[in-house]
């Protein structure tokens, strides 16, 4: 999570102040305005344009020379284009040549010490994704400081707050394990503080607000705060509808939160959007989302057709999930297309650590012996129902399913449709017989089924009052070991066997 969020921060631009002012600054001010509204927008040849007119109009001021070099890092950290890597380079030294400059001249200059630790933070982000970590972590300790320094100095620079806030959630964030570090570098974050940072700059902020409002909006979903971070990013897609990194976030928190429609609507705008432009952002994860909603709506043909957009388009294949190639190599199997699928069951990695990553893999596995009868059709639309809490839909398909000739692992794979679906629609009786059904089968394949199984049935029998029992079946779980979800499941034990303590 961590990494993604600090690639994200890739697609944004950090805010200036002013510094010294030229005879017109006003002008200089308005140009500036336009052209970083343009870089919202993602009109990226028209922002260079407007940012030469800076340099043009006022060539000893930092404006320009920042806002021209983020487009160039900001492509670069698309696609790893050196001349653009040396590119941004060039105009950071010009940056910090004039804000040192500022600083000669005044060592308490709080916006130039501001503006210099805003241009040592990016150049930090683009040490990093260039792959030098430790010239990374030297120039980010450096931004920070200087970012800590301004705040501090004048706390109603918000514009500056923005930085700081950023810098100190993602610092919080930092895993324990890496914290010796930071100590070292002399970093030290704030979760709470950092959020409260990004909501001075959001709401008071002159050139940081679009940017906090974003950073504000992804850390609150990190927190799950889902519905006030949605607001802040559908403020955002409101005044830059042309922003595709705006949509392409929305439309993957859309499809987290099962609004498959919206979030399908968004990812296609994305993707339209990126059609129409040279410099694309995000177009690989607007196929993804894209075609997980497809996939989730049953459309085989057109999760197929954007699952293989989005390989085409991903930079590293090594970070795509293992989920892609299982879904993508059902709808080749479900297609009829078995060569296909058999070749993408094949790419998926065994990542044993990761429990759905090495869920597809052990399935995909499966998948290459066995291929797609009408059974598992049903069995995967009733995935995706379930997937969606379509309960009703779930019973349907899996009594469909359970009319067929089933061999042990389908069988157990129904039953447990059936089992959780009732649970959920609180039909307790219907699922209490339904699992105990299920846990009597030995799924040689789908072992994790039979454990699912009796957490459902002790979960049917404690909200049935028949405690003793309840507690019998989670009891029976922990006998199981070796088996798909087995630390995710047991952790849901525990916390049923607290209840259950309770209740008596």
């Amino acid at each position: 999570m961590m990494r993604r969020i600090l690639f994200a921060i890739t697609f944004l631009v950090l805010p200036t102040a002013l510094l010294s002012q030229p005879t017109d600054g006003a002008k200089v001010h308005a140009l500036t305005v336009r052209g970083i509204d343009q870089l919202y927008n993602l009109e990226m040849e028209q922002a260079e344009r407007t940012f030469d007119g800076v340099i043009r109009m006022a060539p000893n001021d930092a404006r320009g020379y920042f806002f021209k070099g983020m487009i160039h890092f900001w492509i670069f950290s698309l696609n790893k284009d050196p001349k653009a890597y040396a590119r941004f380079f060039e105009l950071a030294d010009r940056v910090i040549a004039i804000c040192e400059r500022e600083r000669a001249r005044d060592k308490n200059d709080v916006v130039a010490t501001f503006f210099l630790g805003g241009i040592y933070g990016y150049r930090g982000l683009a040490h990093q994704r260039n792959g030098s970590m430790l010239k990374a972590a030297w120039d980010g300790r450096k931004g920070y400081s200087l970012l800590k320094d301004a705040v501090t100095a004048k706390p109603d620079l918000y514009d500056a707050q923005m930085g700081f806030g950023l810098y100190s959630y993602l610092v919080g964030k930092v895993p324990a394990s890496y914290r010796w570090l930071l100590n070292i570098l002399g970093f030290s974050g704030d979760v709470e503080g950092g959020l409260q940072a990004l909501r001075l700059a959001a709401e008071h902020g002159t050139y940081a607000r679009a940017e906090a409002m974003f950073f504000l909006s992804t850390f609150l979903n990190v927190e799950n705060r889902h519905e006030e971070a949605r607001a802040y990013l559908l403020r955002l897609i409101e005044t830059y509808p042309e922003n595709t990194l705006f949509l392409v976030t929305a439309a993957q928190w859309e499809l987290r939160q099962n609004r498959v429609e919206e979030a399908l609507t968004l990812a296609q705008r994305a993707v339209a959007i990126n059609d129409r432009k040279k410099v694309q952002i995000g177009k690989e994860f607007a196929y993804s989302v894209a075609a997980n909603c497809y996939f989730l709506k049953n459309d085989f043909p057109a999760a197929m057709t954007n699952f293989e957009h989005f390989l085409e388009a991903a930079e590293n294949k090594d970070n795509v999930p293992n989920s892609t190639y299982y879904r993508l190599g059902v709808c080749y199997d479900i297609l009829g297309q078995r060569s296909n699928a058999v070749a993408t069951y094949r790419r998926v990695r065994n990542a044993e650590p990761r429990q759905w990553d090495y869920h597809y893999f052990r399935r995909s596995n499966v998948r290459v012996q066995l291929p797609m009868r009408d059974a598992d059709v049903l069995l995967v639309k009733a995935e995706n129902a379930a997937s969606l809490d379509d309960h009703h839909t779930v019973l349907a398909l899996c009594k469909e399913a359970l009319k067929r000739n089933l061999d042990t692992d389908q069988r157990a794979l129904a039953l447990y449709g059936v089992a959780h679906a009732h649970n959920e629609l609180q039909q307790y009786e219907e699922a209490i017989e339904a699992a105990r059904v299920l846990v009597a089968l030995k799924p040689p394949r789908e072992q994790w089924v039979v454990p699912h199984g009796y957490y459902v049935l002790g979960q049917a029998l404690a909200r049935r009052g028949e405690v003793s029992e309840a507690r019998k079946a989670f009891e029976a779980v922990r006998r199981f070991k070796n088996y798909d979800f087995q630390s995710r499941l047991q952790a849901q034990v525990e916390r049923e066997m607290r209840r259950l303590d309770g209740a008596g």
